[in-house]
């Protein structure tokens, strides 16, 4: 028995990158519980998240600025 108690601290030690995944799953799904009430009352009132402000100029192109091929000549 003696010989047990001593590599139960061993295997515990050694199984710390699975307890580490195991125990933020656990916190996240304790989070998202905690605060799924509050997320559905903003949701039953209409609240959306909403951008702090608009870039200007008006839209924005998703693929970004058009810039020269490299290695061309203008």
């Amino acid at each position: 028995m003696r010989d047990v108690m001593t590599l139960v601290p061993i295997f515990a030690f050694m199984l710390i990158p699975v307890w580490i995944p195991l125990v933020a799953m656990a916190f996240g799904a304790l989070h998202d519980a905690v605060a799924a009430p509050a997320r559905l009352a903003r949701s039953a009132r209409g609240i959306t998240a909403r951008p702090a402000h608009r870039a200007p100029g008006g839209s924005v192109s998703p693929v970004g600025p058009r810039v020269p091929a490299a290695g061309t000549a203008r």
